[in-house]
C-alpha cells in the first residue's frame, strides 16, 4: 500500500489519501529504487506533477525511513510512503 501526502496527493486526481498497488509478477522482489519509475511508467502514466514532486521525495517503508538506494527489497504487504520535501520557518 501506499500513502500520500502533501505535494506526493495533491499531484494525483482525487487526491487519494492512499492506493493499493500491485507490484510487477517478477520471481524477484522490486528494488525500492525501481518502485519511482514504476509508478510513474505503469500506475500514474502520463502525470508530469506526479512525477516532479516524487523526484524529490525521501521514502519510508513499513513506518522506518529508508533511502531510495538502499538495498531495500519490495515483496508486496509493505506500506511505501514517498514523503515529499518541506520547509519550516
Amino acid at each position: 500500500m501506499l500513502l500520500y501526502f502533501a505535494a506526493v496527493r495533491t499531484s494525483l486526481p482525487a487526491e487519494p489519501a492512499s492506493q493499493v498497488v500491485r507490484l510487477p509478477d517478477s520471481p524477484s522482489p522490486l528494488p525500492l529504487s525501481s518502485l519511482r519509475q514504476y509508478l510513474v511508467d505503469k500506475v500514474h502514466p502520463g502525470n508530469d506533477d506526479f512525477a516532479r514532486v516524487l523526484e524529490r521525495c525521501a521514502w519510508s517503508v513499513d513506518e522506518e525511513m529508508v533511502d531510495d538506494d538502499d538495498e531495500v527489497a519490495l515483496e508486496g504487504g509493505e506500506v511505501v510512503c514517498p514523503i515529499p520535501p518541506v520547509s519550516g520557518g
